[in-house]
């Protein structure tokens, strides 16, 4: 689907010339923009908000037209989006619904310098990725449509930290068929909590690595959130697959995609048993937060 969306857009997607020239982010109608920006840019908000184009009834004048009106269509206004010092969005652009995957609203970028363009187009790709959008670079060669399948590495950020002693047995149930090798950790003087990784490996779809430790700091995304729903400690749920650089490459092998499919649901699943025991809030590879229904349906897959 990404790649038919993609070939649509750098053929016939016809977009509004009021956005020549800019880095185009196209999400699905309805998106709320704001809390995507906010993943990435903390004090992201509307300096000019959106009005959209309304039709509005007009009595015509004269008494021969008495009880008649004419419908108007009362223009609408573009939204300035403010991401930082440096860059902006003007939108959304309605793209009307000329093609089967629907209607899409436009975002242009509008930046000043090298290194606002380089941030805001890593928050567009993986927009993009997070909510099945794309993203059509201003030369517009071709469009950019991100796998949503292709990250699929979680983080739990809790006030609990545990020991290995507590969360071998935890997640076990979830890596099934796997080969657990738990760092050993000795109990520091105190009790202090001790960071540690656990990695679970398979024969064919490489490997699953749990570390649970503090950063010195957490994403931009935890400042939506309230601060009893989350916490320095980060339980980073990652997939190492055979191949690494396959990561990274917009085509991967049949074989790397296998094997992501078979993964994914573990870590899903690995992530939900450390939430239910310790509470938080999940993050997605992007960035993004991941709501209790999303890492359900995600550790349900098959």
């Amino acid at each position: 689907m990404a790649q038919d969306l993609a070939a649509h857009a750098s053929g016939v997607f016809g977009l509004p010339a009021e956005l020549d020239g800019m880095h185009v982010l196209a999400l699905p109608p309805g998106a709320d923009v704001v809390a995507l920006a906010r993943a990435w840019f903390g004090d992201a908000r509307w300096e000019r908000e959106p009005v959209a184009a309304v039709r509005v009834a007009r009595p015509m004048t004269g008494a021969r037209f008495r009880g008649i009106a004419v419908q108007e269509e009362q223009p609408g206004v573009q939204g300035l989006l403010r991401l930082d010092e440096e860059a902006a969005l003007v939108g959304p652009v309605p793209l009307p619904a000329t093609h089967e995957h629907g209607p899409r609203d436009l975002y242009g970028l509008e930046h000043v310098g090298q290194a606002a363009l380089d941030r805001a187009a890593g928050w567009m790709t993986a927009t993009a990725r997070h909510v099945g959008g794309l993203v059509l670079p201003a030369d517009r060669v071709r469009a950019i449509a991100p796998d949503p399948e292709a990250r699929i590495d979680l983080t739990l950020w809790t006030a609990i930290p545990m020991t290995t002693a507590d969360v071998v047995p935890l997640v076990r149930p979830a890596l099934s068929g796997a080969r657990l090798s738990p760092v050993d950790v000795p109990a520091p003087p105190g009790g202090a909590p001790q960071p540690f990784t656990i990695t679970a490996a398979y024969e064919y779809d490489g490997a699953v690595r749990l570390r649970m430790h503090r950063p010195r700091a957490t994403p931009v995304a935890l400042q939506a959130v309230d601060w009893r729903e989350h916490g320095p400690w980060a339980y980073e749920v990652s997939w190492q697959p055979l191949e690494p650089g396959e990561l990274t490459t917009e085509t991967p092998s049949p074989l790397h995609v296998i094997a992501r499919q078979r993964v994914a649901p573990s870590i899903a699943r690995v992530t939900s048993a450390l939430w239910r025991a310790c509470g938080g809030t999940v993050l997605d590879g992007g960035g993004f937060v991941v709501t209790p229904d999303e890492l359900r349906d995600r550790a349900s897959r098959r």
